[in-house]
Formats: structure tokens, sequence, C-alpha cells
């Protein structure tokens, strides 16, 4: 379908520039009781940078986007129990680059604009680090194979566009890939899983 309305005579395509805040977490699930009370997992807060591509029929609201972008991803962790061996305060930080494909629909109303879209994205982690905020120690993510670098999920969101050239809104993405490392410090969760939300700015060429 997204081919489709890529390929289809009729159409409005245009390039456009991504930037945004990213506000992100890793959902954890522990098997320990002891640590799942003490350790806990909040938000990091992050950047997204990149290209996007819309085509939209002219005749019609529906269309696509695909795009490609930086998205910087992780979560801010504490121990309150204190473990042996487990850092206190820290932060995991992971630079993704994306692929979103989105089907969206856009009510014009003159001027302004209203949009929703939903769809799905895969990533690649080019790198990553946890920082312990205690030692100020830092520690290179390390990846033993193609598949711990990939992630791969949902996203859905809706803003508002002005001139049909400039556009504002909220995206959530939610991964479904066990993305789980076993780092030096910080417990090892049985699954884990990126939640990204993203307050984001388009300019359209």
């Amino acid at each position: 379908m997204p081919v489709l309305l890529f390929c289809a005579t009729g159409l409005q395509a245009q390039l456009g520039i991504k930037a945004g805040l990213n506000i992100a977490n890793e959902i954890n699930s522990f098997s320990s009781s002891d640590i799942k009370a003490g350790f806990k997992s909040t938000n990091l807060t992050g950047y997204q940078i990149g290209l996007v591509y819309q085509a939209m029929p002219k005749k019609s609201g529906f269309g696509a986007e695909i795009g490609a972008i930086i998205s910087q991803k992780g979560s801010t962790f504490s121990d309150s129990v204190n473990f042996a061996g487990v850092i206190k305060q820290g932060y995991k930080e992971l630079n993704y680059i994306e692929v979103p494909l989105n089907l969206r629909y856009r009510l014009s109303l003159g001027i302004l604009g209203l949009y929703g879209f939903a769809g799905i994205y895969g990533g690649y982690a080019l790198n990553g680090k946890t920082v312990n905020e205690t030692t100020n120690e830092i520690q290179n993510e390390t990846y033993a194979g193609f598949m711990n670098h990939v992630d791969y999920g949902y996203n859905f969101g809706a803003g508002v566009e002005l001139f049909r050239k400039i556009q504002l809104g909220t995206t959530l993405s939610q991964g479904i890939k066990n993305t789980s490392t076993a780092i030096t410090g910080v417990p090892t969760p049985s699954t884990a899983t990126n939640k990204v939300y993203t307050v984001n700015l388009v300019y359209l060429f």
C-alpha cells in the first residue's frame, strides 16, 4: 500500500527535516523481587534528528511517510537498597539510526491542518554507553552480533500543520524486541524494551 502511494500520479511529495526532544525509558522485567523493589528505571531526555519524506495524494487525506532518523534512547536508573556491586545512580544512553514507515491522514482547514499517523519502525544501534554518576565511570556498550544492535516496534502520533510546511507533533514509540544486555554494575533484566515519547518539529521543503 505505501509503495502504491509513493508511485501513484497526482501526489504531493515533500522532503523535510525533522528534529525533536525524546523522553525515553527502558521497560525492564526482573526475576528477583528484591532487585525489582530497589532498582528503578526512569526517563532519559535525549534528541532526535533526521530526514522524512511524505507523499499525500492531492485529492485524498491519506498518505505515507518514510524517514531516516538518529534517535537517542535509554534510561536513568537508581538503586535505593544499595545492593553490593550495583551502580547507585547513573544512566544508559543508546544512539540508534531508525527508519519509520507510517500511514498518515491529514485534515486540511485552510492554512491549518491536523494529522495523525501510525506505523512501524526498525532501528540499528550505532553506539551506546552506561555512565556511573557516583564514580564518573563510563562503560561503552558492546554488541555480540548484528541482532544485538537491532530494535523494532510500532509508533503512532498526531499534530498540527501550518501552510503545509511546518508540522508540530508528538510521537509514542514502543519497541517489541527484547533488548536486554548484561552491563557491569546494572542488574540484567529478563526482558527490556524501548519506550520513547517525542515532541518533534518538521519543516517540509
